[in-house]
């Protein structure tokens, strides 16, 4: 029993003891843990965080770009009948700790190349199961960014990162910031940066070339490659390019674009993001200027043919210039509206220089049974419906360059002003569509506007009549007859000075230059009554003029006495 008790009590306390030993190490590493936290934590803090967004990535991890490093996060999976995973985090060395397994070096290793080689050493281990490595947390660096940007330094960022990232955060304000001067600051900056020559140098010396142009033109990733620890980004200014490459006509984008060493023909038309629809890519004009600028080099290319490959690619040099033809795009919704008595009044597509007036009103159905073709008119816009009120303004302007007297003036303006809510078109609808003159089947044009009234079977009479009104039109009457008809003239009526209004124009015209038509307006004007002293200057005047007369007459008179 004492041996017994003896081996029990040594079997406690060396429990107790491992007991022990374990909380104190694990204290330990949780206090070490807790100074890496910390220093980590300074750390951060001498680096400029200029904004708390994280950025979403652009396109999934490709594992032939990606390389790891320390604080990456990968799990590691081996599927068998008793499936066995593990989170595995890079060591600050660089290393990868696989249990079972050993140590792995990643150093300067892409994510695919460590996939394949964690698959042959895991699956050595365990020949039946299927082996995989996945990334889960990509790791937090420290970079640098120098040149045209706004905020140079060292920036924390994650490792899928892209060049392009870190220019946007370089040239992002603190946002705690709202200050005019620092955001036009941040402006120019983002104008005058360059976007193609950028480059990034690594730890190894080896230099990275950054074409953003390119990368947005492509999408092909080398142009905007991934960052990695210690990175040095360099962004150079536009005021160093000294020329640069151009690219217009049947073009996407058009515009101007920094030059490199390389750059191509067909580089400049991706430049471009391609051709327009309505683009001749078979002809184009590419010009090179001599390096005096005095001289240029013309010559027609094919620039399809070139993208194809099936003509030499064109090597370019700083100031060259491509011009792509455009075919000129003579498509439009023109349309004419057709109001008033036709069968299906509404709007109807026409052509830009061929439909004819005969051609829209059949379209419409022709007229109904109360048209009054007479009295129809075609009126034409001056102006485009869609257009601002700058171009009315102007033609406002340059309508009012005149000479007139003011009384010309006036009406001339009011004449104006009506014409700019649609000009007439000298057409008989009568002649047209009842007697088939064929020489008033005028052409539309985009915007016209036909108005066919109804038949009114009145004649509106109004003025100093003694019952104005509509009164029943009666061919061939003339306007005595419809003045009659309203009563006749009141004691004021100034019947020397009556007046036709057509129906369908609205121009004033004396009785003697027309004939009453159905729809007519007969204006009867008011006797004028002038004041005393009218009068009384009206005679003075006459007197002046009489006593002039008398004695230039009395002095001739005298001269010509012998």
């Amino acid at each position: 029993m004492t041996v017994r008790r003896a081996c029990k009590l040594q079997f406690y306390f060396s429990s107790f003891f491992l007991v022990v030993l374990s909380v104190s190490v694990r204290a330990q590493e949780q206090g070490s843990i807790q100074d890496l936290l910390r220093m980590q934590s300074a750390r951060r803090q001498e680096i400029p965080q200029l904004s708390a967004k994280t950025f979403p990535l652009d396109a999934p991890v490709d594992p032939a770009e990606y390389y790891v490093g320390p604080g990456d996060v990968l799990a590691l999976n081996i599927w068998s009948s008793s499936p066995v995973q593990h989170q595995l985090t890079i060591t600050p060395e660089g290393t990868l700790l696989i249990p079972n397994v050993g140590v792995v070096d990643v150093r300067d290793k892409t994510l695919e190349f460590l996939k394949k080689d964690v698959a042959r050493r895991v699956g050595s281990r365990y020949p039946t199961g299927e082996v995989t490595l996945t990334l889960i947390s990509p790791r937090r660096i420290i970079v640098q960014i120098t040149g045209d940007v706004y905020n140079e330094g060292k920036h924390e960022v994650s490792s899928l990162e892209r060049a392009d990232g870190l220019i946007a955060l370089a040239n992002t304000p603190p946002s705690n910031l709202v200050d005019r001067q620092i955001y036009n600051s941040v402006q120019e900056i983002r104008v005058s940066s360059s976007l193609r020559n950028i480059v990034i140098q690594r730890k190894d010396a080896m230099r990275v070339p950054v074409d953003l142009i390119r990368y947005k033109a492509t999408g092909r990733t080398k142009y905007n490659p991934y960052l990695r620890e210690g990175d040095q980004v360099f962004v150079p200014s536009k005021r160093e390019m000294k020329l640069g490459i151009g690219i217009g006509g049947g073009i996407r984008l058009q515009g101007s674009f920094e030059f490199i060493e390389g750059d191509s023909l067909s580089d400049l038309i991706a430049m471009g993001f391609g051709f327009r629809l309505n683009a001749d890519s078979t002809q184009g004009t590419f010009t090179r200027l001599s390096l005096s600028g005095e001289a240029k080099e013309v010559r027609n290319v094919n620039p399809a043919a070139i993208l194809a490959g099936n003509e030499q690619n064109i090597a370019l040099r700083p100031g060259d210039r491509l011009v792509v033809i455009e075919r000129r795009e003579e498509r439009g919704a023109y349309i004419v509206a057709i109001e008033g008595a036709v069968k299906y009044p509404r709007q109807y597509p026409i052509t830009s220089s061929t439909t004819r007036l005969s051609e829209a009103i059949g379209a419409a159905g022709g007229f109904s049974e109360k048209a009054n073709i007479k009295a129809a008119t075609l009126t034409r816009a001056r102006l485009s419906p869609q257009g601002s009120s700058e171009e009315i303004v102007q033609e406002r302007l340059l309508s009012a360059r005149s000479s007139l007297g003011v009384q010309d003036s006036n009406y001339y303006f009011t004449e104006t002003a009506l014409r700019l809510q649609g000009e007439l078109v000298s057409v008989d609808f009568h002649k047209l569509f009842v007697l088939g003159d064929s020489t008033q089947d005028v052409t539309l044009r985009n915007f016209d506007k036909i108005v066919v009234p109804q038949i009114t079977k009145t004649v509106y009479v109004f003025g100093q009549v003694l019952s104005p009104g509509h009164t029943e039109y009666v061919e061939g009457r003339d306007y005595r007859y419809y003045v009659q008809e309203a009563g006749g003239y009141a004691s004021e009526a100034r019947d020397g000075d009556v007046k036709i209004i057509k129906g369908s124009t609205r121009v004033w015209l004396d009785p003697s230059e027309t004939k009453i038509e159905d729809g007519d307006y007969i204006w009867i004007p008011k006797e004028r009554d002038y004041p005393f002293a009218y009068h009384l200057n009206t005679w003075a005047q006459i007197a002046g003029i009489i006593g002039t007369v008398a004695t230039v007459a009395l002095l001739v008179n005298n001269l010509t006495k012998p």
